[in-house]
């Protein structure tokens, strides 16, 4: 059925929800590998991407075209988006500790349904698991849903979890 899924995670009620649909589908199947990406889309334009290892966080260019910033300001916009992405990453792999999970967690700068789709198909996924927003009414009419956007732009299935 399903031998790699992505999970987009942002530390909200759904995005929990959908981490833990993903390590239910995991544990029926054991030979499928799993990443739980944390999209920052407050600093956009970047194309960087940080992958947490056992050892640490380390920056990866997905264009390398592009040089990694050698330091930033503690005070700007993409020092504390980093600074918050390593926290996610912690948190994220502290709930996948509390399952038993093995799975690669990465932390993207860009628009959310845009980066996951393009993630998505840099990797082969077979399909990505996200949380319902719970906008409604005039939200969501202006704005519209992620999970909406995901659909829409995603090469492979996509999961909503409620």
């Amino acid at each position: 059925m399903f031998n790699k899924m992505i999970v987009g995670y942002d530390g909200s009620e759904g995005s929990r929800t959908a981490l833990i649909h993903a390590v239910d589908l995991m544990h029926n199947r054991p030979n499928t590998s799993l990443i739980v990406a944390y999209v920052n889309d407050d600093v956009v334009g970047e194309d960087i991407t940080y992958s947490n290892e056992s050892v640490g966080s380390a920056p990866i260019l997905n264009d390398m075209t592009v040089a990694p910033q050698a330091t930033l300001d503690e005070n700007s916009p993409q020092y504390l988006a980093r600074e918050y992405a390593q926290q996610m990453t912690e948190s994220i792999q502290i709930q996948l500790d509390r399952h038993h999970v093995d799975a690669q967690i990465l932390a993207i700068d860009g628009q959310p349904a845009r980066a996951l789709a393009n993630l998505a198909e840099t990797e082969k996924a077979d399909v990505i698991i996200v949380g319902n927003s719970g906008k409604s009414g005039f939200q969501k009419f202006f704005v519209g849903s992620v999970s909406e956007k995901i659909v829409k732009e995603s090469p492979c299935t996509v999961i909503v979890v409620k």
